[in-house]
């Protein structure tokens, strides 16, 4: 079953984003560009990494962008929930 972004979205309360900050996150939009700081990003980064059996290199996390980004690359590499 593929991963959504919208999925992904309710992941981010885990890591200690307000609620009201990811109930307003667009998928499709930038995370740094919605309320997202320096601090959740790579939280949440680590988070995804652990939910998915899979590794995240820094190259590759700064090319993920927004949710939906996060999505696409654990459905293209096949990352285990």
């Amino acid at each position: 079953m593929a991963v959504t972004g919208l999925e992904l979205k309710a992941m981010l309360e885990d890591i200690g984003v307000k609620p009201e900050v990811v109930r307003a996150l667009d998928p499709a939009g930038p995370l740094l560009k919605q309320g997202l700081d320096s601090v959740d990003f790579p939280a949440f980064c680590a988070l995804v990494e652990e939910r998915f059996s899979l590794s995240l290199d820094d190259a590759s996390a700064l090319k993920l962008r927004t949710l939906d980004d996060f999505a696409a690359h654990i459905n293209r590499i096949g990352g285990k929930p």
